[in-house]
């Protein structure tokens, strides 16, 4: 299913409609979120919701996709400060798991988070974004569809492009859940937002399937709801209609 939005605010609020309706549907759900730029508007109206009152967090389980290797959580580049930052100061207390950043040995964390997530039944429902080369999580191109949680070195484009929009270096190496863990999700959300994701999408949505795109494989998930602006759709209406 491809939803096609007016813009990235239309964009934040469908995911934070889906989310929330999960965990009324679900109370107990585990959740896979993301990070970056796309899901800060989701982020914000999901917390509207959760003021109300009408969400129960009791039993639901959150866990990151990914983290940097060597910061500490309180370093403004982290994740655990991104997700604290944009919606857990923000929320009732949550059951939230994210990958240590600083880990004494990053190989032994990734594998014992890739077992909380197994000891946790798996993802009821995973939401996540698209880098330009096409990485969901930090699952950089070439890498294994088989692939579980692991250390991984990223592509100096994605450092690149990272440090740049945290106006410092990131660092070169992350924890990623891998492609295994994402397809074994009861429901993947992808969202998308602005022209630099246009040709991307056409190409993960429409195109081989290929470890060189790593999102490609998202075609074959049985429950994979799209949700883009305009500007990402570009390209996807030229294929939707004739």
């Amino acid at each position: 299913m491809i939803k096609i939005m007016k813009n990235a605010e239309e964009v934040g609020k469908e995911g934070a409609r889906i989310l929330a309706k999960q965990i009324v549907e679900k109370n107990s759900s585990v959740i896979a979120l993301p990070t970056g730029a796309t899901p800060i508007e989701m982020y914000k109206k999901f917390v509207s919701f959760a003021k109300t009152g009408i969400l129960n967090f009791e039993s639901v389980h959150f866990f990151n996709l990914d983290e940097y290797v060597g910061l500490s959580p309180r370093d403004t580049l982290s994740y655990a400060y991104y997700m604290n930052e944009n919606l857990f100061s923000k929320i009732p207390p949550v059951t939230h798991d994210i990958p240590k950043t600083d880990a004494s040995n990053p190989f032994e964390e990734a594998k014992r988070y890739e077992e909380k997530i197994e000891k946790a039944g798996g993802f009821d429902i995973c939401f996540l974004g698209i880098g330009i080369d096409g990485h969901i999580g930090f699952n950089e191109p070439k890498s294994e569809f088989s692939s579980v949680t692991r250390v991984v070195q990223l592509h100096p484009s994605t450092v690149e492009r990272n440090s740049k929009q945290a106006g410092r270096k990131v660092p070169e190496k992350a924890i990623t859940v891998g492609i295994k863990t994402i397809m074994k999700s009861r429901r993947v959300i992808l969202m998308a937002t602005g022209k630099e994701k246009a040709e991307i999408l056409k190409k993960a949505l429409f195109g081989s399937i290929s470890e060189e795109i790593p999102a490609s494989v998202l075609q074959l998930h049985p429950n994979l709801t799209v949700i883009v602006d305009e500007e990402a759709a570009t390209y996807i209406q030229r294929q939707v209609v004739p």
